[in-house]
């Protein structure tokens, strides 16, 4: 079995890779002005992302022989905490109150399946 620092390590990887997966998406569509699939396959930034996606989808698959499946998907919802983040620094948007109320409720609730 393996340990919780290990299993905390994987669980971090998996939401941080999914997230900047997610920007690099987000900058790639805000690069293209013309939305045709030649550009959409040779934007750098959605390859990126495309590639994040699939490296987290990996990790978060080998997560899943460590935790049952019951815990370990609704952790990965710590994605949207790192989004939140990444996001305000990233594309200048704000973090209202609603937005810190829903990022502390995601928290929590990985805090209690977590037990």
């Amino acid at each position: 079995m393996a340990n919780g620092m290990m299993i905390f390590f994987i669980l971090l990887f998996t939401t941080l890779t999914g997230s900047i997966g997610a920007l690099a998406l987000k900058q790639g569509m805000n690069k293209i002005e013309q939305l045709t699939l030649v550009k959409m396959l040779t934007n750098w930034w959605l390859i990126f992302g495309v590639l994040l996606y699939l490296v987290s989808s990996i990790a978060n698959i080998y997560l899943y022989k460590f935790l049952p499946y019951s815990i370990a998907f609704p952790m990965t919802s710590l994605t949207y905490v790192w989004t939140v983040v990444i996001s305000y620094f990233t594309f200048k948007e704000k973090i209202t109150p609603l937005k810190i109320i829903a990022v502390l409720l995601i928290i929590a609730g990985i805090v209690i399946i977590a037990r």
